[in-house]
């Protein structure tokens, strides 16, 4: 993907505007401070952490809000069709400010082509589009999230991905529940009906692959990896460990290190 320029906090002067067109390139900044910017020949508000997309051929116009006022943002100039290519796999809004409530991505993604450009080693422009797909990828994921926030599914998505990233917190249905903001029976239906099965059975589950790796490929003790799975009786552990897997934790452990 070719990237023609880009910057990150730019310095631009009091009461400027960036005023230009380009021929074949979509602009796409990231604005660390509120701005004005035009769109279809109206000037529109912007917020500070607001991503603006712009396509090729369209008028460039944005600056900060007041004449005495500056504005900060993070930007480039890419190749119009392979940008296309990738906003038609990956859609966002084109022409109108959005936000994704994380304002450093596209600042992260620039200082790294910025580097792959200057070094330019063996196989740089590669490295470079596999940095702005997964931006993208990244800031649609983001902006999906922000327009279905209100969805009951992604809300208890939200709540699934929290315990499974802290299996070792003592996590109760209530817990659970009030992430979301349902009541646990709410909750609990909820959850049933979009993984098939209830939140302590999905989150038993998760521990117990968790503390099967750990068995095999960490020199944890067996009282460390009960509690780092969330397991804080190591006599449950043991119990449920064997109910499941048919083996104590330490016989588990001595197979599979009998097998690397």
């Amino acid at each position: 993907m070719e990237i023609f320029c880009c910057g990150t906090n730019f310095p631009h002067n009091t009461g400027e505007f960036c005023e230009r067109t380009m021929r074949n390139a979509y602009f796409i900044g990231s604005f660390s401070t509120p701005f004005l910017y035009e769109s279809d020949g109206r000037l529109l508000a912007g917020n500070a952490g607001d991503i603006l997309i712009m396509p090729p051929w369209t008028p460039i116009y944005h600056g900060p809000r007041e004449q005495n006022e500056t504005f900060i943002n993070d930007w480039m100039y890419l190749n119009g069709n392979d940008f296309w290519d990738l906003l038609t796999r990956y859609p966002l809004p084109e022409g109108t400010a959005f936000h994704i409530g994380t304002p450093f991505l596209l600042k992260n993604c620039i200082t790294q082509i910025e580097e792959e450009l200057l070094l330019k080693h063996t196989g740089y422009q590669e490295i470079i589009s596999s940095y702005m797909t997964g931006t993208i990828i990244q800031i649609h994921r983001l902006y999906e999230q922000q327009q279905n926030s209100g969805s009951p599914m992604l809300r208890i998505e939200a709540v699934r991905e929290a315990f499974l990233r802290h299996p070792e917190r003592d996590w109760t249905l209530q817990d659970m529940a009030n992430l979301c903001e349902y009541s646990v029976s709410r909750f609990c239906s909820l959850y049933c009906q979009h993984f098939g099965c209830s939140p302590k059975a999905d989150l038993l589950s998760h521990r117990l692959n968790l503390a099967k790796q750990l068995l095999c490929y960490s020199d944890c003790t067996i009282t460390e990896i009960s509690e780092r799975c969330g397991f804080h009786s190591i006599y449950f552990f043991s119990k449920y460990f064997k109910e499941k897997e048919g083996c104590t934790p330490s016989e588990y452990a001595q197979k599979g290190n009998s097998e690397i």
